[in-house]
């Protein structure tokens, strides 16, 4: 896709291109099943946790980049842009709820929401494009982060069917309004050349990724340290689970590199049929656990044969 096209459009294999759509959502009082409620294993526990913790904050830098630009914007992408900050909102206040039970379970997330802070303190006096560029990053990587959790169900295999809920619904969503930020930057930069664009945002890509990482392996030693792992051991075993054969820091490596490529563009990475398979296990799950097939691919038993499987 070249460069200065614009497309805001998420896509469905079945029925073609379909809007980005705000899903009703609402957990209710969050509860973790177990301390290491990720099938009794701590380390993928404390890699969701460090994400959950960073979300409503993170969310609301997001939020804030983008608002200016829907009075400035038109058509597709002013709607999109309003899509998107309601689906931000929602994943925020959820997140709310669910740090609000990490804490129940025992874990101090002072430190993590610290590193937050300063993340956003970082960028309170920088210009708008800038916010914008880092928020279009920041949506890159929880994209392939939510891509790879819809590809790979083993990654939320044997949690609490309410949690799980909750995660497939935020990747889902992360993954449809994936474009957003990186479109509404295009649309703001649309004067700049090609490469001024490609080096800035393979710059912000490199900076806001180091921080990525490094912040949030911090935030997991820390939730580690406070499970009786020292800081070595925390950081040595965070590193080796996060990237061993099959785990998502691994797994997202390859769609983390497409960025650099000139004339990347977000849907390039065809996530359609994750979605179509996200919104069936979402909707399986709800059957389950509501009686409900809300969002379901009506179309086909698939909602249904995946009740089976998860009930």
């Amino acid at each position: 896709m070249d460069q200065g096209q614009v497309s805001t459009i998420a896509a469905s294999p079945e029925n073609g291109p379909q809007r980005m759509h705000v899903r009703k959502f609402r957990q209710g009082r969050t509860r973790l099943a177990a301390r290491h409620w990720v099938r009794g294993d701590m380390f993928a526990t404390a890699f969701l946790n460090a994400l959950s913790v960073v979300f409503p904050r993170g969310e609301a830098f997001m939020i804030e980049a983008l608002h200016p630009w829907r009075d400035r914007t038109e058509g597709a992408l002013q709607r999109d842009i309003a899509t998107f900050i309601e689906q931000e909102a929602a994943h925020s206040r959820e997140h709310v709820g669910f740090n609000r039970a990490i804490i129940e379970a025992g874990y101090d997330i002072e430190a993590l929401d610290r590193a937050i802070k300063q993340f956003v303190s970082f960028f309170a006096g920088c210009g708008e494009i800038t916010k914008l560029g880092a928020t279009m990053c920041i949506e890159h990587l929880t994209a392939i982060v939510a891509a790879e959790i819809l590809k790979n169900r083993e990654h939320l295999e044997g949690t609490d069917l309410e949690l799980r809920k909750l995660w497939l619904w935020h990747a889902i969503e992360e993954v449809e309004h994936k474009a957003v930020a990186f479109d509404v930057w295009m649309f703001a930069t649309r004067e700049w050349s090609g490469a001024r664009r490609w080096l800035t945002r393979s710059a912000l890509l490199l900076a806001v990724s180091l921080s990525f990482f490094v912040n949030r392996t911090r935030g997991q030693v820390e939730l580690l340290r406070q499970d009786g792992l020292s800081k070595p051991a925390g950081w040595w075993q965070s590193i080796r689970h996060g990237f061993a054969k099959g785990a998502i820091g691994r797994n997202v490596l390859g769609p983390w590199f497409e960025f650099f490529r000139p004339g990347f563009h977000p849907h390039t990475i065809d996530d359609r049929e994750l979605l179509v398979r996200g919104e069936n296990l979402l909707a399986a799950i709800k059957l389950v656990t509501e009686g409900t097939t809300a969002g379901a691919d009506r179309t086909s038993s698939a909602s249904r044969n995946l009740a089976a499987e998860v009930a």
